[in-house]
C-alpha cells in the first residue's frame, strides 16, 4: 500500500542543505515535483536578497560541478545544479527505493514529503539513512488515501493547517494586514521563517484545491 511520510532533517545531512548552508541565509525549496532518478535535485528554488553571493558559495563547494541561475521572479530565484558524480544524497537513498520526493524545503532544518509504494520501502529507507548516520525526525506516516482525505481534502498537516487558520483569523490576509507576519510566528511559539513556510505551503495546497480542480471539473 502507497504510503506518504513526512520529516525533518538537519541541512547538514544531506547534500543540498549542506552547500546552501555555507553562504548568505536563504530560504530553498525544490521545484515540484521532483524527480529522483538520474541526477537527484537538479532544480530548486531560492528565496532571499543576497543571490550573487549564495551563488557563489553554492559553487565553491565540493559537490557541485555547475549552477545556473534560469530565472529570477519576486525576490526568488530557480536554479539548475549539477553534482559531482561522486556525491552522496538523501535522495539517492530515496530513489534506491522507488519513491518520490513530493515537496522539500528548508534553511537550517528541512521539512521533506515523501511517496513511497509501500511500508517495506519506507522501513528499508529509514534503515539507509541510519547507515548513512542521517538522523530523519518523522512528523508523520499515512496511506495514500488517508492523505487525500486528510483536512477536508485540501492535504494539509495539522501544523499547516494551525498557522493557516490563525493567520486567517487574525487578519493577516485582511487589506491592510491586522497582524504580521512575525506576530502570527509569535503566537504560534516558532520562527517568522517557519510560518512563512506553513502558512505559504498550506495557502498554496488550499487554493491549488479549491481552484484548479475547479477549473478541471468545467472542462
Amino acid at each position: 500500500m502507497v504510503v506518504i511520510v513526512h520529516f525533518l532533517v538537519d541541512a547538514g545531512d544531506f547534500v543540498l542543505g549542506r552547500v546552501t548552508q555555507g553562504g548568505p541565509e536563504m530560504h530553498v525549496e525544490l521545484e515540484r515535483v521532483v524527480p529522483t532518478t538520474g541526477r537527484a535535485m537538479p532544480f530548486f528554488w531560492a528565496f532571499g536578497t543576497e543571490f550573487e553571493a549564495f551563488e557563489r558559495s553554492v559553487r565553491r563547494s565540493d559537490g557541485v560541478e555547475e549552477l545556473r541561475a534560469l530565472a529570477h521572479v519576486d525576490g526568488r530565484a530557480l536554479y539548475r545544479v549539477r553534482w559531482m558524480e561522486t556525491t552522496p544524497s538523501l535522495t539517492a537513498a530515496i530513489a534506491a527505493r522507488d519513491a518520490t520526493v513530493l515537496e522539500a524545503a528548508g534553511g537550517r532544518t528541512w521539512s521533506f514529503r515523501v511517496r513511497f509504494p509501500d511500508h517495506h520501502g519506507l522501513a528499508a529507507f529509514h534503515e539507509d539513512c541510519r547507515a548513512r548516520g542521517v538522523d530523519l525526525r518523522v512528523e508523520r506516516v499515512a496511506t495514500l488515501d488517508a492523505e487525500c482525505a486528510s483536512e477536508y481534502g485540501f492535504d494539509l498537516t495539522p501544523k499547516q493547517s494551525e498557522a493557516l487558520s490563525l493567520a486567517v483569523e487574525s487578519g493577516y490576509f485582511e487589506v491592510p494586514r491586522q497582524v504580521t507576519l512575525s506576530e502570527v510566528a509569535d503566537r504560534l511559539g516558532i520562527s517568522q521563517q517557519a510560518a512563512s513556510e506553513r502558512v505559504r505551503r498550506a495557502a498554496d495546497a488550499v487554493l491549488r484545491r479549491a481552484l484548479l480542480s475547479r477549473v478541471g471539473n468545467d472542462r
